[in-house]
């Protein structure tokens, strides 16, 4: 059990017997409610004392989690970090997009920085996309997902290879597309 700070309690009830016989010397009060008074001030101040150190809140045990790179943890966190309060799309991850997208342009030798590469980067693109891309305002998931299927069906830069050498390649097992990525 904590000790109460007597000392407090002492002072406190002395000081309210002074103020109490100053009030019944010059008739303010009468002696009972006085008495009263310097009785609930004493009362405060044990309270007071006997509070002072509250118990500290009780806290949940911890739990030893195992963080493992690409664990259910970082895509948990990258889940959380898409949306903001408003509910749309953060301006961290509409950065990322848009580095995808610079990167995928420039890898179709499109300069995105020049704007005299705007309509190849709109024949890429879409018009829509390349509007929405460099508005400020911030999209809805919806949004993301629509340029995120431009980029991805923009693929990689294309081959440069004569077309003697891209017959003779062995065909190679079919993309999914992204609707079969979405489950």
């Amino acid at each position: 059990m904590r000790s109460w700070n007597w000392r407090r309690v002492v002072t406190v009830t002395v000081l309210a017997v002074l103020v109490a016989a100053g009030l019944v010397l010059w008739s303010v009060v009468d002696v009972a409610h006085a008495l009263a008074a310097v009785a609930l001030a004493s009362t405060i101040s044990v309270l007071w004392s006997a509070t002072e150190h509250p118990a500290g809140d009780p806290e949940w045990p911890g739990t030893v989690v195992e963080a493992r790179a690409g664990g259910r943890h970082d895509v948990s966190d990258l889940g959380w970090s898409v949306f903001g309060r408003d509910g749309f799309v953060t301006e961290r991850v509409v950065r990322r997009v848009r580095a995808l997208a610079a990167d995928r342009l420039r890898a179709h030798g499109v300069d995105p920085a020049d704007p005299a590469a705007r309509p190849d980067a709109e024949r890429l693109l879409g018009a829509a996309v390349l509007r929405q891309l460099t508005s400020g305002r911030p999209p809805t998931a919806r949004t993301v997902q629509s340029w995120l299927d431009v980029i991805e069906r923009l693929g990689a830069a294309p081959s440069t290879a004569s077309p003697s050498t891209a017959s003779s390649r062995t065909p190679s097992a079919p993309t999914p597309t992204t609707e079969e990525n979405r489950a």
